[in-house]
């Protein structure tokens, strides 16, 4: 079995590899990455995605496990991977092809701005990861794409540094956005909710996202929002049927899960790595979830 890697690490292998004159990655700063090679993925049967990640499927077809749910994708799928996401038993098919887009937290929320919620709405809420365009859809980005093409290799033809990387980031606004126009139709059956509680409920995901030691307490991320416990418990409830103890401990076991089955980390490691006052509090906490010691997680993977 593979070790895990992120994303970005395979990334940065292939670009220190200068015999690969093919890699497809076309861009890559410490917020975005733009690419276009199964090289990427078909080293790897599993990955750890620290990056929102787009992919359009063009040719072929990709099979994983997401987050444990399997997916398939083919001609015309997008895949939506979340941060924290975990991609394992990846398969591609010799066609496979496509563009992808990694992004950060921070750059997409720049990038969507107010539509912002739309992409929060479905990714997160809803947890929809595949999204299936219409022809008249999937004609559109070819265009775009081609064109982020075009601006990339003008940075050897003197235009201004500042100029050049501005054009990128509008370019992949736009795509976004583009891409939130055509998924708002998997939030007409949501609930109608106030402005603000929405705006809260998005602050909190992303804090839960960003923050490295994710086990925590209910109050100390309402204390963060400048709300009392109670109120973000009810947002979180309103905006997506679960509370916020819920999305704690999901990603919490997400992190153990990886720590546990994808590092070799010793146990007393991971425990504090994770903000777990001590081993037997962590054992309590795994067997409790899990219904066995960290140990026995480990070599049952």
């Amino acid at each position: 079995m593979k070790d895990r890697i992120s994303i970005e690490e395979n990334i940065k292998e292939t670009l220190q590899d200068e015999s690969n004159e093919d890699s497809g990655l076309n861009y890559s700063d410490e917020d975005l990455m733009i690419m276009d090679s199964a090289k990427m993925l078909g080293t790897q049967d599993r990955m750890r995605i620290n990056m929102n990640v787009i992919a359009i499927c063009t040719k072929g077809k990709f099979q994983a496990s997401l987050n444990s749910e399997p997916i398939e994708t083919e001609y015309g799928d997008v895949i939506i991977c979340s941060p924290e996401a975990q991609l394992t038993n990846i398969m591609i098919s010799t066609d496979f092809e496509y563009v992808a887009l990694c992004i950060t937290n921070r750059a997409l929320q720049q990038s969507l701005r107010s539509y912002i919620n739309v992409w929060n709405q479905v990714v997160y809420v809803q947890k929809r990861n595949i999204v299936h365009l219409t022809q008249q859809e999937l004609d559109i980005y070819p265009k775009i794409y081609e064109l982020i093409r075009s601006v990339l290799k003008q940075k050897h033809d003197n235009i201004d540094m500042e100029y050049w990387q501005e054009m990128i980031k509008g370019l992949v606004s736009t795509t976004l956005i583009g891409l939130c126009g055509f998924i708002k139709q998997y939030t007409k059956n949501s609930q109608v909710k106030t402005k603000q509680n929405v705006s809260l409920f998005n602050q909190f995901l992303e804090l839960l996202q960003t923050t490295k030691v994710k086990h925590r307490t209910v109050a100390y991320y309402a204390s963060k929002l400048f709300i009392s416990t109670k109120y973000l418990t009810v947002i979180c409830t309103k905006n997506s049927g679960k509370t916020a103890n819920d999305w704690i401990q999901e990603y919490t076991l997400s992190d153990i899960t990886y720590f546990l089955r994808e590092t070799n980390l010793t146990i007393k490691e991971i425990s504090n790595k994770l903000g777990f006052p001590n081993t037997s509090f962590f054992g309590k906490y795994v067997k409790d979830h899990f219904h066995c010691t960290p140990l026995e997680y480990r070599q049952n993977k």
